[in-house]
Order: structure tokens, then C-alpha cells, then sequence
């Protein structure tokens, strides 16, 4: 059993990462993370486990309910959530502080930066006990849980992306009633759907890819492109697919106009969500948005008519059929250094059960990471959505992708959104993807280099 002490931590973890996020993560006091007053009043007897976590709302509420049934379902431990902002840099700093929470609430890309800077315990060193361990899980969310061949998180919830469509406006356009699968289709049904008043002004989207602008990576896979070569560890930014969905995107501004799109995503910038939301709302008739906006039509408008698909794929791509998309994930680590690891792998093993993951997923309108077959009919007739079905085929699909595997992952997604906008702007996308990829791939370079020199220094590889 791992037995890890907090003094030891400081040494382990790398100096370079913590003190990093230490600045990445403006760390004052009066943000440093606090448990609930309530929720902190553990029966006497019981041995406190503070587990951070960066849900906030709905999530956070349905998040605290399985903790509560942990903590009756047993007599020796007591879970207390900890809402906490910026999680991945303040994590890393108390890592390196030796003054960890227990467990940690992370996303999936954080994988590989708090195993290769020995922040996160690898799960093989426990027992299997009671554990799903890797034919638990559907194969595209254990990739997000590994790295370099080892398992070092636990999920919590995972999600892909769906073309939502307007059925009403769809009708009312003449268009078919099965959603479009293909680029070329997407791109007729946006024209068809777009409504402009005065001076080219939009009154009603068909469809924008900025909307959100959450994802400016996501649509290369859509034109069979990929972002990183696993076996060989490097970048591929240019790859054709890449480029060619740039310059899809770049298609988007010229037919619709560059200030007529740009005013009319900037009006919806701070309404996601919201009853002002543009799908929600009305004023976009599709949007690629992930199994979430489900449970916000509900509250805000439930009355409305529509449609959930994959998101469309290129023409002429093989396997049509086999859904295209990334699959990203919420994850759990146990910290090097926490108080009692033994303790922290019991909550995690119990937030690694079914039916403890299909609470969550249904709470959260998501679809299940759990692999072990098909989704249970349970868990489907349950389910808030009808089209939770459509975000379960992506997950399962061996057509979709994921976030690369690398710890310089954040960096590279911001030149990949300023990429993005280089596109957007009228700028030669092939040029913007090479200059990506020269960059991305002198950091990984960098960060091989930077941890070989660590593992001749005696610290972790």
C-alpha cells in the first residue's frame, strides 16, 4: 500500500511546475480555497478528506449528493467538498507546498502534467480491489485516464459535441427532417436558415462555428485531421485535415460577412446558457454544443422543438457512419502527499462505480464513461435527454479523438484558437498551422528535454 508522507511531496514534485502555477495562478489568500462551514462538521470519530473541485451550480449540487451518500454509506471517513477556481495551478502549488487536498477535481489534459511532475499517484500502485481498472471503462475515456501506459486519474463524467438543429425552423425552411451528416449539407442548411435584415445586419444564424468559440481545435477531426502522433510524440498541426477545416472555417465570414458574424457572436458572448442564449433563444438555428445545453432548454425554454445529431463530417470520408468528434473528460487524482492515500483511493474507487457515475451523468445530462457494453436501459430511460444516445455513439465510436497527450497541451490549444482567428480573418490557414506547429512542437522538444535533465537529477522522470 502507498504510504507517501506531505514532507517528502516538495521534494518529488517538480520546483519549475509549482512555482509556474504559483504565477499562473495569482494565488492570494483570499482566494486560496475554503470547505463549507456545514458541510465541514464531521461526525466525531471520523477522518476528514478534502476534496477540491471546480464545479460550481447544478454540477457542484449534484456532485455533493454522491458525496453524502459515501458518507453514509460507511463509518470511517468524511468527504468535505472544496468549490475551488483556477484548480489545476492552485493543485499544483499546494502539491508542491506538501499541503495537498486528498482528492483533486481535474480535467482530463492535466493527466499528463501531474504525472510527469510527480504530482499525482499512479493508481497501479494500489490494489485492484473493488477497482473497474481499464475494462471499466470505454476505450476513448481510458486513453484520458493514462499516460505512457500507466493510470493516473479516475473520470468524473466525460462529454463529446453535438450538432443541435431547430426543427421548427428547419420546416419552416423546407429542409429535410433528418439533421445534416455532412459538411456540404451543414453548409447548405446554414444558408437556407440565416436570416439578415438592414445592411447585411443577421437577425437569425443558421449556423456559426463561433458560437461558442469553446472549441477552435475540435473541428479538424471532422475532416479526418489530428493533432498529435502518439507514437512518435509530436505535434501535427498541419495536418491536411486541419487545414482543410480551417479553411472551411475561413468560408464562413465571406458568405455571411466578417462584421455582420462577428457582431452577431459578440452579442451572445455572455448569454450562454442563459434564456438568451442564441439556440435557446431562437436566434441560432443550429450550434455544436456539448450534452450539457439539454438540461438549460429545460429550465429556459421547454417548449422547444429540437434535434440532436453528430456533429457532420466531411464528404467522402470513410466510414461515414462511424461518428467523428473528441471526447473530453473530467478526471479525479489523488495527490502525492495527501494525508492517508489509502483513504483517498477508497472515495475514488467508490466515484468509480457504475451506477455512482450514471448518478452524475444523468444530473449533468452527459453521457456515461462506464464502458462493460452497451448503455444499461436503466440509465437511458432515466435520462433527462433523448438524445443522450447521439453523444454515446461519439464516446464509443473508434472514429473519435482526443486532446494529445502532452503536458504543454493548454499552450498549444491557444495557438490553435489564434489560428483560429487567423482563419477567421482572411489569413492563409495552411501558413497559420505550420507556424502552430513549428511552435507547439519546439515545446515539446522543450519539455522532453527538461524532463530527461530531471530524471538525471534524480527526480521523477
Amino acid at each position: 500500500m502507498p504510504q507517501v508522507s506531505a514532507g517528502s511531496t516538495a521534494n518529488r514534485v517538480s520546483r519549475r511546475v509549482a512555482l509556474g502555477a504559483l504565477g499562473a495562478g495569482a494565488l492570494a489568500w483570499a482566494a486560496w480555497p475554503r470547505p463549507s462551514r456545514d458541510r465541514a462538521r464531521a461526525p466525531r470519530g471520523r477522518k476528514v478528506l478534502h476534496y477540491w473541485e471546480k464545479w460550481t451550480g447544478v454540477e457542484a449540487v449534484s456532485l455533493q449528493h454522491v458525496i453524502d451518500e459515501f458518507n453514509h454509506s460507511q463509518q470511517r471517513l468524511w468527504v468535505v467538498l472544496v468549490p475551488v477556481s483556477d484548480i489545476s495551478s492552485k493543485a499544483m502549488v499546494a502539491i508542491g507546498g506538501g499541503d495537498p487536498p486528498d482528492v483533486c477535481g481535474l480535467f482530463s489534459y492535466s493527466v499528463p502534467l501531474y504525472a510527469e511532475a510527480g504530482a499525482a499517484m499512479p493508481l497501479d500502485e494500489f490494489p485492484r480491489h473493488d477497482w473497474c481498472g481499464q475494462d471499466g471503462y470505454l476505450p476513448n475515456v481510458w486513453k484520458l485516464l493514462t499516460h505512457e501506459g500507466r493510470p493516473w486519474a479516475g473520470v468524473n463524467t466525460c462529454y463529446t459535441l453535438g450538432l443541435y438543429v431547430n426543427r421548427a425552423h428547419a420546416r419552416e425552411a423546407g429542409l429535410p427532417e433528418s439533421p445534416p451528416r455532412t459538411i456540404a449539407q451543414l453548409d447548405a442548411a446554414a444558408d437556407a436558415l440565416t436570416r439578415t435584415v438592414a445592411r447585411g445586419r443577421i437577425e437569425r444564424a443558421g449556423f456559426l462555428p463561433t458560437l461558442p468559440l469553446w472549441w477552435p481545435y475540435s473541428w479538424g477531426v471532422l475532416f479526418d485531421g489530428r493533432l498529435y502522433d502518439r507514437q512518435t510524440g509530436r505535434a501535427t498541426a498541419d495536418d491536411p485535415g486541419n487545414i482543410r477545416a480551417l479553411e472551411w472555417i475561413s468560408t464562413f465570414p465571406r458568405r455571411f460577412g466578417r462584421e455582420a458574424a462577428g457582431a452577431f457572436a459578440h452579442t451572445f458572448s455572455r448569454s450562454t446558457h442563459s434564456p438568451q442564449d442564441p439556440f435557446i433563444s431562437g436566434r441560432a438555428s443550429m450550434i455544436v454544443q456539448g450534452p450539457w445545453l439539454a438540461n438549460f432548454i429545460a429550465r429556459h425554454n421547454p417548449g422547444l422543438d429540437y434535434a440532436v445529431a453528430p456533429v457532420p463530417i466531411a464528404d467522402g470520408l470513410p466510414d461515414p457512419d462511424a461518428p467523428r468528434g473528441l471526447v473530453e473528460a473530467d478526471v479525479l487524482i489523488i495527490p502525492r502527499g495527501c494525508k492517508d492515500p489509502e483513504a483517498s483511493w477508497e472515495f475514488l474507487r467508490f466515484m468509480q462505480r457504475v451506477s455512482t457515475q450514471e448518478q452524475l451523468a444523468i444530473a449533468h445530462c452527459k453521457s456515461s464513461p462506464m464502458g462493460g457494453g452497451e448503455t444499461s436501459p436503466k440509465f437511458l430511460a432515466n435520462h433527462p435527454s433523448r438524445f443522450v444516445g447521439v453523444f454515446d455513439s461519439v464516446a464509443r465510436s473508434p472514429m473519435a479523438d482526443s486532446l494529445p497527450p502532452t503536458r504543454i497541451w493548454p499552450q498549444y490549444a491557444d495557438m490553435l484558437g489564434g489560428a483560429f482567428e487567423a482563419a477567421w480573418r482572411g489569413d492563409d490557414a495552411a501558413a497559420a498551422l505550420r507556424d502552430v506547429q513549428t511552435r507547439a512542437q519546439r515545446l515539446i522538444d522543450e519539455s522532453v528535454k527538461m524532463r530527461a535533465r530531471r530524471a538525471a537529477r534524480g527526480g521523477i522522470p
